[in-house]
């Protein structure tokens, strides 16, 4: 059996997804997969080596989530710069 997951991606990523996709002959489903099960063991690799340092699932940033975010878009759209 499989489970099944919806989720709302803005239009913008959604179109670089399918043409990334697209490019490399690949189906979203092998795509998102592969990238959930790259970070789940990223996560099982990482909750091994943090679980003796006590910082286990911290995060200190004095930013809000919107500055945060405002900043993850700035660098997007300075690498497509650099890349074209």
């Amino acid at each position: 059996s499989m489970g099944k997951l919806i989720v709302e991606l803005p239009d913008e990523l959604h179109k670089e997804l399918k043409k990334k996709a697209t490019d490399e002959h690949k189906t979203l489903k092998e795509i998102v997969t592969g990238l959930i099960t790259e970070y789940l063991s990223e996560s099982e690799e990482k909750g091994v080596k943090a679980a003796g340092t006590g910082l286990c699932g911290a995060w200190d940033d004095e930013r809000t989530a919107e500055e945060i975010i405002e900043d993850i878009k700035a660098q997007r759209r300075w690498f497509r710069r650099q890349a074209s």
